[in-house]
């Protein structure tokens, strides 16, 4: 069960660290999107394969990373689509921020390649779900987006409505956004010029620099504008200073659009000041991004918009399908291989387990093997006292009863009769048989066995029963008879004897074995 959860809550806790690093990556994919699109693309169709059917917040967010790469890399065709992909994850009535951010991206695809009318009912979408959340500084960009809509179609009137009601909004007082301010300013100062008012065209431009946050994008564009107010009033050596100026932004930028007004300024300054070849210059980076911009997909979104290259996606989607099964097999594999981890784990807890629970085992049976043992010993020693005692008595008694026998062969000693002395040494020779095979008892014998383990353990059963021989008094050559051997195996016998009990030199083994 311990394994079950253990197992449970790592999933889970990979499940989260997971989810974690997708949305790292694509917040890292989103700060490229600009200055290193392939860079973005690459990281955002890794992600794709790795996104399953029910990440759509994911998804919608991979789609919108490659739409917006794609919008900078003037790839009108392939980033529309993903626009639309995109916008396919959410409803209608939908407030999220990203759904916004979609809805605004499909606008200035269509803003980009002068499609403004397909480009406005777009920014008015994205403006209605910033109001819907509440989102003045959202709402201040999609209106200023509809005015850039209207000043692109030349209907200027309507493009200074959508600005001025920009600075309305900016005018509130939690409203303190210097950097919003400063793009409307400058796209008011777009409108003066278009009007050919330079006073208030300038006064704008600079509020717009003075409001600046320093982005190279939009600074460059307003020094641009600056720069064409300057020429346009003959105020040349304040020109000169904007597109100096504007020179050094041009190279830590990459848009398109601020980059193309900055050559164009740089080219009518120059050919007027009669530079002919930095005119050339300026002209031709002018006609190659021009070029780059206006490409040959733009007809390509104008028939994607009739028809949606189902084969394309179709294609599109069955690449994410195999990446994703991939994806799947890798994960299961990463699955297995923690099981089987798990599995393993717990085999050899429970092999170690019983492993201890065995030598636990072993270590009670021996316990108690010791402790049967201690109480045999004990038992043994109060039985060889015992028996110790009954020997002595036994011997103190054939001690008087030999003193008897003594006494009456001392009195029959003196007598002179032929016929008591022949019955007395009948009696003695029976007698001392009788007292031998008394003392020889099988009990006797047991209780000299016993002794004889305790006191020399390495005796063999054939040693100790040669002692009890010894004992019985027989000879080597009995002995050899007895036991059917020469009476040269006997002799070593006795010699390997000696050994073990440790005989004295001098010391006749009969006699020491009657002392045991």
């Amino acid at each position: 069960m311990k394994f079950l959860i253990s197992f449970i809550y790592l999933i889970f806790f990979i499940q989260l660290v997971n989810g974690q690093s997708v949305l790292d990556e694509l917040k890292r994919a989103k700060n490229m999107q600009e200055n290193k699109p392939d860079s973005c693309i690459f990281i955002s169709q890794r992600i794709l394969t790795q996104l399953k059917d029910e990440q759509k917040e994911e998804r919608a967010y991979v789609f919108w990373n490659l739409a917006q790469a794609y919008l900078y890399k003037h790839k009108y065709h392939t980033a529309l689509l993903y626009a639309h992909k995109a916008k396919e994850q959410y409803i209608e009535s939908d407030t999220s921020i990203l759904y916004q951010n979609i809805l605004a991206t499909t606008g200035w695809i269509f803003y980009d390649i002068g499609n403004y009318k397909h480009a406005e009912p777009f920014h008015q979408k994205a403006l209605e779900v910033a109001q819907r959340r509440n989102d003045l500084p959202s709402e201040v960009v999609y209106t200023n987006a509809l005015g850039l809509n209207a000043l692109s179609v030349k209907q200027f009137q309507k493009a200074l409505g959508q600005f001025q009601k920009a600075l309305f909004l900016l005018s509130r007082p939690d409203a303190d956004y210097p950097y919003l301010l400063s793009t409307i300013q400058n796209n008011m100062g777009i409108i003066y010029i278009e009007y050919e008012d330079w006073n208030k065209a300038e006064t704008f431009l600079l509020d717009a620099v003075k409001n600046s946050s320093g982005d190279p994008s939009s600074m460059l564009e307003t020094y641009s504008l600056l720069a064409r107010v300057y020429l346009n009033t003959r105020q040349f050596q304040k020109c000169r200073q904007y597109l100096d100026d504007a020179e050094e932004l041009s190279y830590l930028t990459t848009y398109s659009f601020s980059l193309s007004e900055y050559y164009k300024v740089r080219y009518e300054y120059e050919y007027l000041r009669g530079n002919v070849n930095a005119a050339y210059r300026y002209q031709s980076k002018y006609v190659q991004l021009f070029q780059k911009i206006n490409n040959d997909d733009i007809q390509e979104v104008m028939n994607y918009m009739m028809n949606m290259q189902e084969e394309k996606i179709r294609q599109d989607e069955q690449l994410i399908k195999q990446a994703r099964q991939l994806a799947f097999n890798r994960q299961i594999l990463i699955y297995i291989g923690i099981v089987l981890t798990l599995i393993i784990s717990g085999v050899f807890f429970y092999v170690l387990k019983s492993r201890a629970e065995r030598s636990r085992l072993r270590q009670k049976l021996l316990s108690q093997e010791l402790e049967k043992n201690a109480e045999e010993k004990a038992e043994l020693s109060s039985e060889l006292a015992h028996k110790k005692e009954a020997i002595e008595t036994l011997a103190l008694t054939m001690s008087k009863r030999n003193e008897l026998v003594q006494q009456l062969a001392d009195s029959i000693g003196k007598a002179t009769s032929k016929e008591v002395k022949d019955s007395w040494r009948k009696f003695e020779s029976a007698f001392n048989e009788y007292s031998f095979s008394n003392i020889l008892s099988d009990e006797y014998i047991s209780d000299l066995k016993l002794r004889l383990q305790q006191k020399y353990p390495s005796l063999t059963q054939k040693e100790i029963l040669l002692i009890i021989d010894i004992r019985n008094n027989l000879s080597s050559k009995e002995l050899a008879d007895k036991y059917h051997v020469e009476v040269k195996s006997i002799e070593m016998s006795r010699y390997r004897l000696r050994k073990k009990l440790n005989v004295e030199k001098g010391v006749q083994l009969r006699d020491f074995i009657m002392k045991l």
